[in-house]
């Protein structure tokens, strides 16, 4: 075995690992200026609620575990954030994102949407 064979086949050992390795488009942690890349609805007018930073009741570290929750019960309640376009033609495509109920609900619940580039976000409402 030569060193130019094991340099060719590190190349290409780095190849496969870097081509089965996804790419994210778009990640939020909702840290330090969270509320500059996020457009709150305004769409309800004052049946409107606003998002809040917080870690709420229950976290292990109140600096890491920051979150963003809902200020006021019984409020509608949207929040959008614009990101490059991408397409994952032939790829599979995973979405997700974490739910902390700390209140007891009536009704409600938790969803995303991913939306087309023109979206007015400001007048975003259920039927966007």
């Amino acid at each position: 075995i030569t060193i130019t064979f094991i340099m060719k086949l590190a190349i290409v050992f780095a190849a496969l690992i870097a081509s089965s390795m996804g790419a994210v488009f778009f990640e939020e942690n909702f840290g330090a200026g969270w509320e500059d890349r996020w457009v709150q609805s305004t769409a309800k007018g004052d049946e409107a609620g606003a998002f809040v930073a917080s870690a709420g009741k229950y976290f292990n570290d109140a600096e890491a575990d920051v979150g963003i929750k809902t200020s006021t019960d019984a409020r509608f309640y949207g929040l959008s954030a614009k990101f490059d376009e991408f397409s994952n033609k032939d790829k599979t495509m995973i979405a997700s994102f974490v739910v902390k109920h700390e209140q007891d609900l009536d009704c409600g619940g938790g969803y995303f949407k991913l939306f087309p580039a023109g979206l007015d976000q400001a007048g975003m409402t259920g039927d966007s």
